[in-house]
């Protein structure tokens, strides 16, 4: 028997659980200038990495739904993440208010992949219908799950000021 529902299991508690941990880390901030500091000093604030997360779960929720229903993709914004930040105005929007809207989401997300059964195979690697390249509903879990992780380390990274 495969391995694989049990490490996509895996992978949908971390999505459960990731969104808490961010939830911790900006209740803790105790010094407010920590959420007008960037990246790097160049990078994005707070607010803008939680804002990118919102444009990511966005996106993979429509790809996601659209996999399973056996369509062709969404289309893209022809955007970079860089660009979506900035029209989206993330930077001028309370961080808290930003992560509860990607909470919100978060969960929508999360169950339409709870949804799909953990060892059914063909769907979980299902090719995505006229996508440019083959990315799958496992190739998307493990991706958010890390994507998570990465922008999580950013957020520390931002209020420890470095």
């Amino acid at each position: 028997m495969s391995a694989m529902p049990r490490y996509r299991r895996w992978q949908l508690w971390a999505l459960e659980k990731n969104p808490l941990n961010m939830e911790y880390i900006l209740g803790s901030i105790g010094e407010s200038a920590a959420f007008a500091r960037r990246d790097g000093g160049g990078g994005w604030t707070i607010s803008e990495v939680i804002g990118h997360l919102i444009d990511v779960d966005s996106a993979f929720l429509a790809r996601a739904r659209a996999i399973i229903a056996g369509e062709a993709p969404p289309p893209g914004t022809g955007r970079t993440q860089d660009e979506m930040v900035l029209d989206a105005g993330y930077a001028e929007q309370d961080a808290l208010e930003l992560l509860q809207r990607w909470q919100a989401l978060r969960m929508e997300y999360r169950e339409i992949l709870a949804s799909v059964a953990l060892d059914d195979e063909e769907l979980w690697q299902r090719p995505q219908t006229g996508a440019s390249r083959s990315f799958t509903l496992n190739d998307q879990l493990v991706l958010s799950a890390y994507h998570d992780v990465d922008h999580i380390h950013q957020v520390v990274k931002i209020i420890r000021g470095r």
